[in-house]
């Protein structure tokens, strides 16, 4: 059953049990028949109020609301959250004053049994009509009248114990009953406009930008994202981003990227718009980033490392492994190798050969971005302490589950040869990894006139 209809149908059952309780109270000066008639009565109201806001949130995006109408569908939830706090403010107020005032003017009859027992099948009803809805489409504004279900259900069960009381003479147990829904409703109401306050706020939980931001950051073809907006729109998420790839790709790769994006976050986060914006990196890629990258497409090519650069004479010879499927058959992952060397050759220049060795790749693993900025810091100033060390441009810190790594951007003062280089990118690897022993740390070298 579609939520539509649930409120509907909720709002006619509703309806008739004002009509009915709030007689019996009037013909048998029960207070506990008519409190429990008003609290019907508010709810009738905060339903018709849900029903619209759900009619009004289906419309179709236009030209004054782009991102659809279900933000009114969470007003409906939450001015209906502030409907069932006013009840229990009205319940509480009634039992207190009966207690202060002691007043009990009750005739209990069979009318009034007869009536708590027929708002007693009717709030079942509705609990279960609206309970089917929620399984089949969530919504607040019906999860919202749900709630004022289940109230009514209480309220109707302090009713009846009202009114059983008065039947017996213990009047004070309507009271005590009357106090105890009060609690009920008020925790029940707050939870619903703390709920709904936040999607009017556009606020989202932790967990959801989370989920988004390990989605892009894993992403092997993105270098850097910013601008980064979740927003919650009903039932709907809205993920707005930029994202930063290799300015050498073409437009095709670009849009491939940005398509797997989406895929990512939509598989990971469920219901949901995302918009990515592509923008090209400022920085030419490095000699290595651009082998990798090159090898790294290659259909059938599942990882690339260990790549090695050497002089021949004006040429270079690269030496590189790359990882295949492990049940791949010899000689299609020879194909993959030819062609692997056939990019290499073709798409950068300055490689005069080269050997590549194959290896079965094991399970990819997930990396997450760690974010600790004592630690950041704490790695800047061991690098800056070396005295060839002009600057530290960048530190990241990322991890999977078996460590953690560290990589370190550097810049060097002085046009130093590889082996003073290398020298120095070990002793400044060894006291961080020293000091933190649970850190892989790369130093990337880069001299000063770069």
């Amino acid at each position: 059953m579609n939520k539509t209809r649930a409120l509907t149908l909720s709002l006619a059952a509703i309806a008739s049990v004002v009509v009915v309780e709030g007689t019996a109270g009037l013909l048998t000066n029960s207070l506990a028949l008519l409190s429990d008639a008003l609290h019907a009565l508010f709810d009738v109201i905060a339903t018709l109020i849900l029903l619209v806001a759900t009619h009004v949130s289906l419309k179709p995006p236009d030209e004054t609301h782009t991102y659809g109408h279900g933000k009114i569908e969470s007003l409906g939830g939450f001015v209906g959250g502030l409907f069932l706090f006013a009840l229990g403010v009205d319940i509480f107020w009634s039992a207190f004053r009966r207690l202060a005032e002691g007043e009990h003017n009750i005739t209990p009859g069979l009318i009034g049994f007869l009536a708590v027992f027929y708002t007693l099948a009717i709030d079942s009803l509705r609990i279960s009509v609206l309970h089917a809805s929620l399984k089949s489409e969530e919504s607040a504004t019906v999860k919202a009248d749900l709630f004022h279900a289940l109230s009514d259900l209480s309220s109707t069960l302090v009713a009846l114990a009202g009114y059983a009381s008065a039947s017996l003479n213990i009047f004070v147990g309507d009271t005590l009953a009357a106090l105890t829904l009060c609690a009920f409703i008020f925790y029940l109401s707050l939870k619903m406009v703390y709920r709904t306050s936040l999607d009017l706020s556009d606020a989202v939980p932790k967990s959801i930008l989370s989920k988004v931001k390990a989605s892009i950051q894993t992403h092997p073809n993105i270098k850097h994202f910013d601008n980064l907006k979740i927003r919650r729109v009903g039932d709907n998420l809205f993920v707005d981003v930029d994202i930063t790839v290799p300015q050498d790709i073409s437009v095709k790769e670009a849009d491939l990227i940005a398509s797997d994006l989406r895929k990512r976050i939509q598989d990971t986060v469920g219901k949901s718009e995302v918009s990515v914006k592509l923008k090209p990196s400022p920085q030419q890629p490095t000699l290595i980033e651009r082998i990798h990258y090159v090898a790294g497409k290659v259909e059938g090519v599942k990882g690339v490392h260990k790549v090695a650069l050497t002089d021949v004479g004006s040429a270079h010879h690269l030496a590189l492994h790359i990882e295949v499927d492990p049940n791949l058959p010899t000689d299609k992952a020879h194909k993959i190798v030819k062609e692997v060397e056939k990019r290499l050759m073709e798409e950068v220049s300055g490689i005069g050969s080269a050997s590549i060795h194959v290896e079965p790749a094991h399970g990819s693993i997930k990396a997450y971005k760690i974010e600790d900025r004592d630690v950041v810091e704490d790695i800047k100033q061991i690098v800056k302490a070396n005295r060839f060390v002009k600057k530290v441009k960048d530190v990241k810190i990322y991890g999977d589950d078996k460590r953690e790594y560290a990589d370190i951007r550097c810049v060097l003062k002085d046009n130093l040869t590889v082996e003073e280089a290398h020298n120095v990118a070990t002793e400044i690897e060894r006291k961080i990894m020293d000091k933190y022993e649970r850190l892989n740390v790369t130093l990337h070298l880069e001299a000063e006139n770069d």
